[in-house]
């Protein structure tokens, strides 16, 4: 019985795989960030624009610069700042934009999860009241967010 015939082979196909592949690469690297709030105030990250969905600006990537090896690297280990000698710097003007965005965002994720506590709790309260509710669900629900808000506070505490 003859063999059957194998596909040809194309000799472009390692160039066509790291093609896609750089092209993918660059489609994530440029990706932007779109925040989007729903009625019933859950916030949404995404990088998929939406109607209602507000882009976030977080500030140009450019500004980063790298820190010169030798006499620049060595003042910096002695120091009490832990950052390693040879890690980017950001100057000052933009690392305050971007805490500022950051508190921005960390503020209205805590009003968010406020709210959501808040329905939780009044759940929780009736739910105790009907028979038949499931009140561990309810209590877990509960916890979930004052945990939330408690991380929350607790990552604001540490924005300068």
């Amino acid at each position: 019985m003859p063999t059957p015939p194998h596909p040809p082979s194309f000799p472009y196909r390692s160039a066509l795989a790291a093609g896609l592949a750089c092209l993918l690469w660059t489609q994530i690297a440029h990706g932007e960030i779109y925040k989007f709030v729903d009625d019933n105030g859950h916030v949404t990250y995404t990088n998929m624009p939406r109607p209602g969905a507000k882009k976030l600006d977080l500030g140009p990537s450019k500004d980063t610069k790298p820190v010169l090896e030798g006499k620049r690297a060595r003042k910096s280990s002695t120091s009490s700042n832990p950052t390693p000698g040879t890690f980017p710097r950001v100057d000052s003007g933009t690392q305050s934009k971007r805490d500022d965005m950051r508190r921005q965002l960390l503020v209205e994720e805590r009003s968010s999860e406020q709210r959501n506590l808040n329905a939780a709790q009044s759940e929780y309260a009736s739910g105790r009241r009907q028979p038949g509710a499931d009140i561990n669900r309810l209590m877990d629900a509960v916890r979930l967010h004052e945990k939330n808000i408690e991380m929350l506070n607790k990552e604001l505490s540490h924005i300068r």
